[in-house]
């Protein structure tokens, strides 16, 4: 095993298992395996106490990132080490690779057993670090947390990911282990890699509540339980260094806040910085909420106008020029005015920024909760979901029922039951149907659209959960890869900066125990997001939060895509790039395109971004 550091500070770090001799390249460490395989550990570039490096003669192991727990395991195997990698040595020499599953953090951590010749790689529970591997030529495995570093420094293909890109411009994801690189794959959240004996095998390794099995529903009783971890996940995050905070106005990051601020009184740290944003319109402007919040809590507080973080470019042109520099097309087009806003935190002084991510994950309620309480003939509980559906969010009465009656109920239902009846004729129809949601401007080659087919059938969720449809959804917040996608791009967000970006609402302790936290408790009091409402509402009594709905930019961001879109089109000359290697057709697109703009396809506006972005990458890469 080779650790090797790109030139690049900053950059990560590649990691090569050879099957015979050392590669040709900078090695620090290195050794022969009793089966003739070149192994070697390296120190990566240096990043103050997040890698680190143990060796104990039997196993060498690289950590890289923060281990949240060190100090609780420490206690259990009696250490006093503080290195991570440390630590972790320690909890593999006992446990083995079971060990795994007691790691907290945000990492990614890779372990060489002399022993029985064989590399353990995993990143953390959730993903907030990142994990990528490639195999190369001769049986090298390669490994890094970059994208960028597995293409450039080491020698695989750099060959693009064809169906994967037609997919993405599809909204169809079907592989979590994919990325937009034919050789390079992800190591998804709370899963390992093992190579031994020469076979790379990728299994999950941490599961709140595996499929198969019932869940474990927790009482009311044991809700007492989720201020304590709410409170662990947000102190984990806040360890040893400066804070801030990306303050909206909802209660995810509010909450946060809160949490955060009251620790550093209680430790004596510095208070976090309130970083926040103020759009332009009212309607998606929450300004004088944050600095509600803010003032209530006696944080320093900066609010940037968002039309300042993105001058004098606009939106678009600034995210076009991220995303031809990025690992894969960005998927947050508000990342330019967020990556202003991290640098004036970085100014004050800022080295760790929390997020709220995760929160409309993992407090909300699934519409798909519908399905199961129809389909279980509960009539009052649905009739109340469907009232606390619409006392929280700005929606209609026929939207809701809309949604609560048909999208999310009835049609998951007579899916199942068509499955029943007919498994495989029903099977080629749900394929049929997510083809044809396929835009007409994607894959218009022949080849390409079959292969697309071939995928659409792995997309598809099973018509009869063995957990029901609430469960099955929800476990997309683990297993969906736009999921990891979303957290990987975060990531790279804050490596970028110098800065670490961490979700305690990702904290894998608090999603063991919101993972069972059945519906009708989350949405207590009529209203979702019911463990962190009231004592929001209590600790801002003058805010309304009793009473507040979610606010979206949903109306201000359309606005922007149709007023800045065709100079962006213009910019990029067309989708030439993406015609040639034959994801689109150039002229369907354009007509898209030019019908999105118009208004006449609003529907499909979202898909500016996706033609836009898409064609920024693959023309970087061409």
């Amino acid at each position: 095993m080779t650790l090797l550091a790109p030139a690049k500070p900053g950059g990560g770090w590649l990691a090569i298992l050879c099957e015979s001799g050392l590669p040709d390249q900078a090695v620090r460490w290195g050794e022969q395996s009793s089966s003739g395989r070149s192994v070697a550990f390296a120190h990566a570039i240096p990043n103050g106490d997040r890698t680190s490096l143990a060796d104990s003669g039997l196993c060498r192991v690289f950590f890289d990132g923060v281990l949240h727990n060190a100090g609780d395991l420490g206690k259990e195997l009696g250490t006093e080490a503080d290195a991570a990698a440390s630590v972790v040595l320690q909890a593999y020499e006992r446990w083995g690779a079971e060990c795994l599953g007691r790691l907290r953090g945000s990492f990614a951590v890779l372990v060489w057993d002399r022993q029985h010749d064989s590399l353990l790689a995993a990143r953390d529970p959730l993903g907030a670090f990142a994990l990528f591997y490639a195999q190369g030529a001769g049986r090298q495995v390669f490994l890094s947390p970059s994208i960028d570093v597995l293409t450039i420094a080491s020698p695989i293909r750099r060959t693009l990911n064809v169906p994967a890109l037609a997919d993405h411009l599809s909204h169809r994801w079907p592989d979590t282990h994919e990325t937009f690189f034919e050789q390079v794959k992800r190591v998804p959240p709370g899963h390992r890699l093992l190579v031994r004996s020469s076979v790379l095998s990728v299994d999950r390794y941490w599961d709140p509540a595996p499929p198969g099995r019932k869940v474990d529903w927790v009482g009311e009783d044991e809700l007492e339980g989720f201020d304590p971890l709410f409170d662990q996940a947000v102190a984990r995050c806040c360890q040893r260094s400066r804070t801030g905070i990306f303050l909206s106005g909802g209660f995810d990051s509010i909450s946060i806040a809160a949490v955060a601020a009251d620790g550093a009184r209680r430790s004596s740290r510095p208070l976090p910085v309130a970083l926040s944003l103020a759009f332009p319109i009212p309607e998606c402007n929450e300004e004088t909420v944050q600095r509600g919040v803010a003032h209530a809590l006696g944080l320093p507080h900066e609010v940037l106008p968002f039309d300042d973080t993105v001058r004098p470019e606009g939106l678009l042109a600034r995210s076009l020029q991220l995303t031809s520099t990025w690992p894969a097309p960005i998927l947050n087009t508000w990342l330019p005015a967020y990556s202003t806003l991290a640098s004036v935190g970085a100014r004050a002084g800022v080295s760790v920024i929390l997020t709220g991510s995760g929160g409309d994950e993992w407090l909300s309620v699934s519409p798909y909760h519908s399905a199961d309480l129809i389909r279980r003939g509960h009539l009052g509980r649905w009739l109340g979901f469907v009232a606390a559906w619409k006392q929280s969010y700005r929606v209609s009465w026929p939207q809701v029922l809309r949604g609560a009656v048909w999208t999310y109920g009835v049609r998951p239902l007579s899916s199942l039951a068509l499955g029943r009846v007919a498994p495989a004729t029903w099977e080629r129809s749900r394929v049929a149907r997510l083809m044809r949601k396929t835009p007409a401007w994607v894959a218009p080659g022949g080849a390409l659209r079959r292969a697309l087919e071939a995928r659409a059938a792995r997309a598809l969720t099973p018509t009869s959960p063995s957990q029901g449809f609430y469960v099955q959804e929800i476990r997309t917040g683990m297993d969906h890869p736009l999921m990891s996608m979303e957290l990987e791009e975060t990531f790279e967000f804050g490596r970028r900066l110098g800065l670490r970006v961490q979700h305690p609402y990702w904290d894998a302790d608090l999603i063991e125990l919101l993972y069972r936290t059945p519906p009708h408790l989350l949405n207590q009091g009529g209203r979702s997001k019911a463990l962190v409402r009231r004592s929001v509402a209590r600790r801002f009594p003058l805010l309304g939060f009793d009473r507040q709905k979610k606010v979206v930019a949903t109306s201000f961001y359309r606005t922007t895509l149709t007023r800045e879109g065709a100079a962006a089109w213009k910019g990029l000359g067309g989708v030439q790039a993406l015609a040639d290697l034959g994801i689109v057709n150039p002229r369907a697109t354009e007509e898209a395109f030019t019908a999105m703009l118009t208004g006449s396809k609003t529907h499909g506006v979202y898909r500016i971004w996706d033609i836009l972005s898409a064609e920024a990458w693959v023309q970087a890469r061409s």
